[in-house]
């Protein structure tokens, strides 16, 4: 005898093989529906909205004569939204993504009188190790899932306790049998005794609980008025005697919260396809929405955030509400399907649209942000460079400069700063217009230079800047160009010997030979996964040609070509016919002091159906590979099951439970203990798919296979070789997505580093150095197109600023994740830091001393009881600083 706690739901899909614009005229339909049977029927206690809040902002913006009907039921607790803005992807995203998701779907939910305190997340795929910390740090100690669990393989009962890398424990819920249990049901006996009651009594045997959840509900459903009826005649019907109930996924975490003393505790990932369907190799797909998606990511974090800080400390109005715009607008194609990319080609490209609106935002911010700065600290022609990193920065900046000086040099504080030229371009002055007396006046106005340079610089304030002066010189250093097979900083040097690149560590004499190649493979598969076509074999590039070089003191370049011929098609593939080629221009970079090898690859895709690995060699063998999750790392086995003892996944598996895996940016493999200490590190801009190949091909050590992209013209396909049955998505028809082949050119860009060891904080070094570069802006009237809105003339009130400034620095080996306005006092930031060591530390706090007050918050902002300073390995702190300026009005919306 048990009680059933019957949810019912609504599982939304904003968009899909649909579009936004299709869900937003059904939901005109359902949603008033939900709001009218919910008033009408008091027998009806509640309903959930899928547990976000982006789709409510999307009814009330078509229907907002609706807005206080439904706040009410909010109020009341009928009707639940959030705490979500949208369904997260966990794995393509950044970690600052999913928090601010949550941030943006409590608040806006909160805005209707509750946000639904439950981590909904019924048919994400997958869930990366971190999220009991995500979601703690938001105030949430739960989390209702489907997706990647394994009961043989990780837990044996459907409630547990769920721990992060971070350390925190939330209470776990799995949907056994998914989000659409109880999906349409009736009171017809067949019904409840062959489906219903089987199912409830398998939940009822993994829950080991006298109390049950099942769900109502599925895709774009809308209410059922008759669901209190059909549960009364199910608890009149059980032969178990259970009690069929109406009941809120609040309610039933509250139960779990009290009957939670014999949960065992979880530790790691779900992504076992044993049950669903994970897609584990979606991370490649529409490769052209994940890569904007990212560098949008990268640009709010690392540069407009950083700049609308320094702004505000200075008393200089930023309209924030453009950055919230920016963030909500990325993070409504975060949703599974949108960031997955396996979506009709209309929704796809409203997500590409999307992107490109928020890019554009981004952008024409930051110009008139800097420019803002720049009216106050600088002279005409200065400089200012920009330090993103909570620590002085010392090394090379790139730096553009206009300048009508054939030759120039910078200074700072009157001293010559070392810098050498990469490129200069003379560009036409054009003509003005001038209005006379006698009319309209072409004047010509002189050509000018464009500089792109390289300086070394020292100590840039942390979170700051520092300003330098551009004056003439009698002649420039310059990176020479020439046919040099040969690179080398301080550190790395690479050669090209016979078509082969040769990587090697100066300081520890280690060599990896064969350095990068790149392989190409048939793709049978659909928008969801990759599939390979039975009987194909990889193809291999040819021996890499050298295009040219660059050298100089400072940077040193070198570019190559590799080619690969391949069949055109899927049909081609079949008839062994290569009559295509794929042209790779690799462009490969080193600057003096730095760790990393920089490697930029351009292509133009002309091929369909096939996907495109490059594979990166290493001096190691090992049995795991390590990848980056938000504020930690996770260590992975190599090829668990597909190759060994597990080839009849079939009969165990949705889909083939391939190693191929996703990392939120690095993946790295280190020698085992039994070895000399070294590692390969790999540090990437957007690309999210790996794995690691065991002394593959020519190889006599593993090599790191990054995904580049697949290209494939089908949203779901039926019966593929690695994933039998239906086609996922839509599978009563076939959707074409043409433009899913990425017909386009492409660029992919990573850093490869030889470390002595792959540890958290070694990882997150060589990130910070590849990722967080320090940037500039010239205060100048030559060139008005260099930056969005440079042209428009903007009157910036006065504010005293200095030609150096430091928001502040932080002694501790902590790294910044983000520095962010808060959503509540115009005068405050909130500084998230995390720990990337093995050990907790203490944060000085009197390091913020110079801030009219300081608070240690959660990821809402919200104050923290008694809470100490100290950060956890693999967690984090937030602290909310209030500036010493004059107080302006507290922000009311985002």
């Amino acid at each position: 005898m048990a009680k059933v706690h019957v949810i019912p739901h609504t599982h939304w899909d904003r968009e899909w093989y649909f579009t936004q614009q299709d869900s937003d005229v059904l939901a005109t339909y359902n949603f008033t529906k939900v709001i009218e049977t919910l008033e009408s029927q008091s027998s009806y206690s509640c309903y959930h909205l899928d547990g976000q809040s982006a789709i409510v902002e999307d009814y009330l913006k078509v229907m907002p004569h609706m807005r206080e009907r439904m706040a009410k039921l909010v109020s009341d607790k009928r009707l639940f939204i959030g705490p979500w803005y949208t369904q997260t992807d966990t794995f393509n995203v950044a970690g600052e993504s999913i928090i601010r998701n949550l941030k943006y779907g409590m608040h806006v939910a909160e805005q209707l009188g509750h946000s639904m305190t439950v981590g909904y997340l019924p048919d994400t795929f997958g869930h990366n190790a971190q999220m009991p910390t995500l979601f703690k740090g938001c105030g949430i100690d739960n989390i209702i899932f489907w997706r990647g669990i394994d009961y043989d393989q990780q837990v044996e009962r459907s409630n547990f306790f769920w721990q992060s890398p971070g350390g925190d424990n939330i209470i776990a819920y799995n949907l056994v049998h998914g989000y659409g249990a109880a999906k349409n049901i009736v009171a017809e006996p067949a019904h409840l005794d062959n489906k219903i009651f089987p199912m409830v009594e398998k939940i009822k045997a993994l829950a080991g609980l006298d109390e049950v959840l099942i769900p109502s509900g599925g895709d774009q459903v809308n209410i059922d008025p008759n669901l209190p009826e059909t549960l009364a005649k199910a608890t009149e019907r059980s032969t178990a005697g259970d009690t069929y109930v109406i009941s809120s996924m609040e309610d039933y975490v509250d139960y779990l919260r009290h009957n939670s003393s014999d949960f065992d505790t979880y530790q790691g990932e779900f992504k076992i396809p044993r049950y669903t369907r994970i897609h584990k190799t979606i991370g490649s797909v529409r490769y052209d929405i994940k890569k904007l998606n990212f560098d949008i990511e990268q640009f709010l974090l690392k540069k407009l955030e950083l700049v609308t800080a320094i702004a505000k400390a200075h008393g200089i109005t930023v309209h924030t509400e453009l950055i919230d715009i920016a963030w909500k607008k990325i993070i409504e194609c975060h949703a599974h399907d949108s960031m997955g990319g396996c979506n009709s080609d209309a929704t796809n490209a409203d997500i590409m649209h999307r992107l490109k609106q928020a890019e554009e935002i981004c952008h024409g911010l930051y110009n008139l942000i800097v420019k803002d700065i720049a009216s106050q600290v600088c002279d005409e022609g200065e400089v200012m460079v920009f330090n993103n990193r909570i620590k002085p920065y010392s090394g090379i900046v790139d730096i553009v400069v206009f300048s009508t000086f054939a030759d120039i040099t910078l200074e700072h504080n009157g001293q010559a700063v070392t810098t050498e030229q990469v490129k200069r371009d003379t560009l036409d002055g054009g003509k003005v217009i001038e209005v006379t007396k006698d009319g309209e006046k072409e004047v010509p106005v002189p050509p000018y230079y464009r500089f792109e340079i390289k300086a070394k610089l020292n100590a840039i304030p942390a979170l700051g800047y520092q300003t330098l002066q551009v004056c003439e010189a009698g002649s420039m250093a310059k990176a020479q160009n020439g046919t040099s097979a040969h690179i080398e900083n301080d550190r790395l040097q690479l050669t090209l010997e016979n078509g082969e690149l040769v990587l090697t560590d100066k300081h520890s004499g280690r060599t990896i030979t064969n350095l990068i190649q790149f392989e190409n493979q048939a793709d049978d598969g659909d928008s969801y996964d990759f599939s390979p076509l039975e009987g194909d074999t990889p193809l291999y590039s040819q021996p890499l040609s050298l295009l040219g070089s660059q050298r100089g003191e400072l940077m040193q370049q070198m570019t190559l070509q590799s080619l690969i011929l391949v069949p055109q098609d899927l049909e081609d593939r079949r008839q062994g016919d290569a009559n295509s080629e794929i042209v790779f221009k690799l462009i490969f970079t080193l600057h003096h002091g730095e760790r990393n090898l920089q490697v930029d690859i351009d292509t133009v895709n002309h091929v369909k159906d096939h996907r495109v690995r490059v594979l990166i060699n290493s001096d190691i063998n090992t049995d795991s590979s390590i990848s980056t999750l938000p504020f930690a790392t996770i260590e992975r086995p190599i090829a668990p099951v597909l190759f060994g003892a597990e080839e009849n996944w079939r009969e165990r598996y949705r889909e083939c439970p391939v190693d191929i895996e996703t990392t939120e940016g690095a993946v790295a493999i280190a020698s085992d203990a039994a070895e000399p200490s070294k590692a390969l590190i790999i540090n990437g801009r957007g690309i999210k798919e790996y794995q690691i190949l065991k002394a593959a091909h020519t190889s006599q050590h593993d090599q790191i296979a990054l995904t580049l992209f697949k290209a494939v013209g089908y949203l779901g396909k039926d019966d593929l070789l690695w994933r039998p049955g239906r086609a996922s998505g839509i599978n009563n028809t076939v959707v074409y997505t043409p433009d899913a082949q990425l017909q386009q050119s492409m660029r992919f860009s990573f850093a490869i580093a030889m470390a002595e060891c792959a540890s958290h904080q070694a990882i997150r070094e060589l990130e910070t150095e590849y990722l967080n570069q320090p940037f500039s802006y010239q205060s100048q009237r030559l060139n008005s197109f260099e930056n969005r809105l440079e042209r428009f003339q903007v009157r910036f009130d006065a504010k005293p600023m200095a030609k150096k400034f430091s928001l502040l620095s932080v002694k501790e080996e902590l790294e910044l994740s983000s520095v962010s306005h808060s959503f509540y006092d115009d005068n405050a930031l909130v500084l998230r830091l995390f720990n990337p060591t093995e050990q907790a530390i203490a944060l000085d706090m009197s390091q913020f001393d110079s801030f009219a007050d300081v608070a240690i918050v959660n990821y809402r902002e919200q104050l923290i009881a008694d809470a100490e300073p100290v950060v956890a390995p693999n967690n984090t702190i937030d602290l909310r600083v209030i500036f010493t300026v004059a107080s302006t009005s507290d922000k009311e919306h985002c």
